[in-house]
């Protein structure tokens, strides 16, 4: 600990788990803890709803694994895929079942965190973190300010440019770049979920339907890639055309870890703070969200008597790290040979193999191990879709 410490005021707040990030998985991870009756609190330097940069597209996966309804925050539902190369070869990929809903990430976020709060975990705002101490027993928690929280545990969930990591892991994960605008075109055409590959070096460009607007980015998984405003505004002249630019923002994404970034007994890292989100679309939200579940888990079952809590997290989340790191494989070579494996992404083999995998809500991995089973992909029905739809048609 800092040898500040000792001069502060040590006014303590104590929790059983003190969850430091407001999103995704910060709220999973805080959701089923304060379900299971442990005190919980949530920690955040900004007030709900906030601004959030994010395409905002979430996958069937993703919404599988909500332990409730997110049907009140969907926008729309995507069934069919539009892809191509350089903007041309465009194929559509087509479904009968949902692959991915659209939501807006202030909206959404905020609505975890309702759902957080109301199964009991508490909400503090704070303006930082000064440092994070650890003991056989127990973690403080410095605040800007000198105020002092001590938990039995704490999970970072922060996000990109995470605090808990910087203060406590010996190296940042690797970041992409992606910059988005939300966009209203001034003609009256459809526009399908799509992904123009090699709009820019090393990634994509996105378009994602939101009902009364669009969701436009470009990504790239190349550390070095600059993405600036006239890219994007270049992007959308020709992807859209003429539209209405409400707000163009970047944002970082952590990309790409292997393996655990922090190996403390009593403080987990997950999602974004985490490396947790894929290189190969930059797609982060599910592992965001089974990453926040998992230290819930560990925790819950220490508690419990069946070991400790840093080796039941670490154990549980390797599955994450291998589709991670199969992710990270997939995009070397797609990125490097991108005629290539453009052609393989549109055959048919392929395509029947993603849009299914995605319909049954399986990973990467998943997919790729399976594949030649996957015209048999069992799909269930998704009750936050199912609820969505049944209410646009009402």
């Amino acid at each position: 600990m800092n040898a500040n410490r000792a001069t502060r005021v040590r006014k303590m707040t104590d929790a059983d788990v003190i969850v430091i990030g407001a999103g995704p998985a910060g709220c999973a991870a805080a959701y089923d803890l304060a379900r299971s009756g442990m005190t919980v609190l949530i920690l955040d330097r900004k007030v709900f709803p906030r601004l959030k940069p994010c395409g905002g597209a979430l996958t069937v996966k993703a919404v599988k694994r909500l332990r409730y309804s997110i049907a009140p925050v969907i926008k729309f539902v995507a069934r069919d895929l539009d892809v191509s190369l350089r903007r041309e070869r465009t194929r559509r990929f087509e479904s009968r079942h949902p692959i991915a809903v659209m939501t807006e990430r202030m909206e959404f976020d905020a609505f975890c965190l309702g759902a957080a709060i109301s199964s009991g975990g508490k909400f503090k705002l704070i303006e930082d973190i000064e440092d994070i101490g650890e003991s056989d027993s127990e973690v403080e928690i410095g605040l800007e300010g000198g105020e002092i929280l001590r938990a039995r545990y704490a999970i970072g969930a922060d996000g990109a440019n995470s605090r808990t990591r910087r203060l406590l892991a010996p190296k940042a994960p690797t970041q992409a770049l992606a910059l988005e605008a939300r966009i209203r075109p001034k003609h009256s055409a459809r526009f399908s979920m799509r992904f123009d590959f090699d709009s820019v070096p090393g990634g994509y460009g996105w378009i994602f339907p939101k009902g009364d607007h669009l969701n436009v980015g470009l990504y790239s998984q190349e550390r070095e890639q600059r993405i600036t405003k006239t890219d994007l505004s270049a992007y959308i002249a020709h992807a859209v055309g003429d539209a209405e630019v409400d707000q163009m923002v970047g944002f970082p994404l952590c990309v790409g870890a292997r393996r655990p970034l922090l190996t403390n007994s009593r403080v987990f890292l997950v999602g974004d703070a985490a490396g947790l989100a894929e290189p190969l679309l930059g797609e982060g939200i599910h592992n965001a969200i089974k990453s926040g579940q998992i230290a819930a888990h560990a925790i819950l079952s220490a508690k419990e008597g069946n070991g400790p809590a840093h080796e039941i997290f670490q154990s549980a989340m390797e599955s994450i790290h291998l589709d991670v790191g199969a992710c990270s494989d997939a995009a070397t070579w797609f990125y490097d040979l991108q005629f290539l494996a453009f052609g393989a992404l549109v055959s048919h083999p392929a395509r029947t193999a993603l849009m299914r995998g995605f319909s049954a809500g399986k990973t990467y991995r998943e997919i790729v191990r399976t594949w030649p089973v996957s015209p048999f992909y069992r799909i269930d029905q998704v009750d936050s879709i199912a609820e969505f739809e049944r209410a646009a048609v009402v």
